[in-house]
């Protein structure tokens, strides 16, 4: 039997912020090509998004909690430094008789675990995995790192049955690099050494061009890319570099919307394609974190349209919001108070 999504669901915060309201406090908004982005309640974090996220996904595959196989949940802004998250998010599901696992430490951790969760389907059969990346990263509200971060999750059932996609074949590099994105242990604040050098587009041409050579493909027999999101200037410059034509990443393109939402940026993408396309097409995901990267090819199967209305979608959660200012911001991020999160 075929081995894919059986499931997808998503969540986006209501609470929005503009960048205006960041250039009337700061001076400046540091965030390219983003209008405005996503944030937690003060009542909500990694899990509860995750939550959310997942209820939507079970609602699409048909399936219960207590069904699950295995949970896997990927975010870089786990509420506690030593204790599952995925387990906590399995207890909400109902799910006891499961294998959880947590994957972080990078903005690629999202691939990673939708990876694993379709190799532990492949390697044990028939599932139902559930691979969930669900984030919130911070910075300190005084550095250029902090106004692109948004907050997000998304969530895929994996498993045999009648797929709404199916993974074709999947590609990933990784190489050490410096004065990126990182965040010491026992430390509140995502942070960079501002050197203003990356390796976003090396990496993403490499695993890209490795995928198409390991399906026998061009950039033109791809349907639509999703590509990290970190801002809005990088993807779209990656993607011509990459030979895709730029109407290609529209479908996935989020980041203007919700902000850079870290190891969740590709699964939402991916969800919000799924929620458009057609059946039969062919979808690259290419994710980058740490100096490593995933690409992965998925073809659309022709059930995708009849679970859609099962759950919400990425554009309803979009028109669902409420602005707040600034001072509202620092208050639902918790940055304005001494209390533990």
């Amino acid at each position: 039997m075929p081995i894919g999504i059986l499931g997808y669901g998503v969540y986006i915060p209501r609470y929005r912020i503009k960048g205006e309201e960041y250039a009337r406090a700061w001076g400046s908004f540091a965030a390219a090509g983003v209008s405005e982005k996503s944030l937690p309640g003060y009542d909500e974090d990694v899990v509860t998004m995750a939550i959310e996220a997942s209820h939507n996904a079970l609602r699409r595959a048909q399936r219960e909690g207590s069904e699950l196989d295995a949970i896997y949940l990927a975010t870089t802004s786990a509420p506690y430094e030593e204790k599952s998250a995925a387990t906590t998010l399995a207890a909400a599901l109902g799910a006891h008789e499961v294998r959880t696992a947590d994957f972080g430490a990078s903005t690629k951790a999202g691939t990673t675990a939708l990876l694993a969760g379709l190799d532990r389907v492949r390697a044990e059969g028939p599932g139902p995995v559930l691979a969930v990346a669900s984030d919130c990263p911070l910075a300190a509200p005084d550095s250029n790192l902090e106004h692109a971060l948004g907050a997000g999750a998304a969530a895929f059932v994996l498993g045999e049955g009648d797929p709404v996609a199916v993974m074709e074949a999947a590609f990933s590099y990784a190489r050490e690099t410096l004065g990126e994105r990182f965040r010491r242990q026992g430390e509140p604040y995502t942070r960079d050494l501002e050197l203003r050098v990356t390796h976003f587009e090396e990496v993403l041409q490499t695993v890209i061009d490795g995928l198409l050579k390991r399906l026998g493909k061009t950039a033109a027999d791809i349907d639509q890319v999703v590509l990290q999101q970190p801002d809005a200037r990088r993807p779209v410059r990656g993607v011509a570099k990459f030979g895709f034509a730029r109407e290609k990443m529209n479908l996935g393109h989020l980041v203007p919307l919700t902000g850079d939402t870290g190891a969740a940026s590709t699964l939402l993408g991916l969800a919000a394609v799924l929620d458009q396309a057609q059946g039969s097409q062919r979808v690259v995901v290419a994710s980058y974190g740490s100096g490593a990267g995933d690409a992965l090819s998925l073809l659309t199967g022709e059930g995708l349209s009849a679970r859609r209305g099962l759950a919400p979608t990425v554009a309803d959660y979009l028109h669902n919001k409420s602005y707040v200012d600034y001072v509202t911001y620092l208050k639902l991020r918790r940055i304005l108070s001494t209390a533990a999160g």
